[in-house]
């Protein structure tokens, strides 16, 4: 059973998945629909529960996978890949990248990752914060609170301004609210050999065929 243990949104479906990417062991899916979908599969040595790797934030600056992807699957109809906060840059998955009073939830390890004393505000990816402690999680001050978290990034050499997709952030006035490309989601599977293709509807759970270890594509 591929179960999904984080979606960042709902609404994902592979007929609108441009890209899927795939990495080692315990595999991780991660998913963009809405539109324009693509999906990552990619695999990670120990088998760890999704919730406790985002509470793993002392050190944090965790790569779960190794090796890259071992499986991609892009629509014809994709959009918005140029700088696409995971599928533009590659590389291994990795969670919590704190730097400097700043963080990032999820981030690819082939994107610029800074320093850890780096307070360059150029890490960019999935749940985002700056002005924080990311080794608790917490804002620097209430007033950090309100201007400086955002949701969903994209790749760019830069801290400041700082575009983001949608209007999901802070007050913060270095902010440029941009297009969404989509819903972003990660699905977990310790079963699984391969991802469905553009063109079938997910679901919080997909049946793994138990034999072959596909996954079922019948509703």
């Amino acid at each position: 059973m591929l179960t999904t243990l984080l979606c960042l949104m709902t609404g994902v479906t592979t007929r609108e998945l441009e890209r899927v990417e795939r990495y080692k062991h315990s595999t991780w899916y991660l998913g963009r629909g809405g539109g324009c979908g693509q999906s990552v599969s990619v695999q990670g040595g120990r088998k760890v529960a999704l919730l406790s790797r985002f509470q793993d934030m002392d050190p944090g600056r965790d790569i779960v996978t190794e090796g890259g992807p071992i499986q991609e699957d892009v629509s014809k109809h994709a959009q918005n890949l140029q700088d696409d906060p995971i599928f533009s840059v590659g590389g291994d998955l990795a969670f919590n990248w704190g730097y400097g009073g700043n963080g990032a939830r999820v981030v690819l390890t082939g994107g610029h990752l800074s320093g850890v004393d780096r307070n360059d505000d150029n890490t960019h990816g999935l749940g985002n914060h700056f002005a924080c402690n990311p080794l608790t999680g917490k804002a620097l001050d209430p007033q950090s609170a309100v201007l400086w978290p955002h949701e969903i990034s994209v790749i760019q050499n830069r801290g400041s301004p700082t575009k983001v997709q949608g209007t999901d952030h802070g007050t913060g006035a270095k902010y440029i609210s941009g297009q969404v490309y989509g819903n972003y989601a990660i699905f977990v599977s310790g079963e699984a050999s391969s991802f469905p293709p553009p063109g079938h509807m997910l679901d919080i759970e997909i049946d793994v065929l138990p034999r072959l270890k596909f996954f079922s594509t019948e509703l």
